[in-house]
């Protein structure tokens, strides 16, 4: 598992990560500086959700290059996941560099 991934198990571990469009909805207003990690196979349609509920926020969307299955590997989950809100600042800012870094490398590839 890459370090983004490592990343995104511990805010799990801490209770600092909410799953699925519905539990992150409900907590993006307790949750102040957070990343919303969105699947890169997500539809469309919640796609659209998740922009419109980081529209007007303190809340980064990040579109990750992991898959749904991915995600829920992560978290040890055993659905996939399409959405991710991490509501701990250290480790959203944390995972977000991950997953560039993470970019980055495969681009020169």
């Amino acid at each position: 598992m890459d370090k983004a991934l490592g990343y995104l198990g511990l805010a799990s571990r801490a209770g600092k990560l909410k799953l699925g469009a519905e539990d992150c909805a409900k907590e993006l207003g307790r949750c102040q500086h957070g990343l919303l990690a969105a699947a890169s196979d997500i539809g469309a349609n919640t796609l659209r959700q998740a922009e419109a509920m980081c529209a007007g926020r303190d809340t980064v969307l990040l579109h990750t290059p992991y898959t749904k299955w991915e995600l829920a590997r992560a978290v040890g989950r055993g659905a996939p996941v399409a959405l991710a809100l991490v509501c701990d600042e250290g480790l959203a800012r944390a995972f977000s560099a991950a997953v560039e870094m993470e970019r980055e490398q495969e681009e020169r590839v």
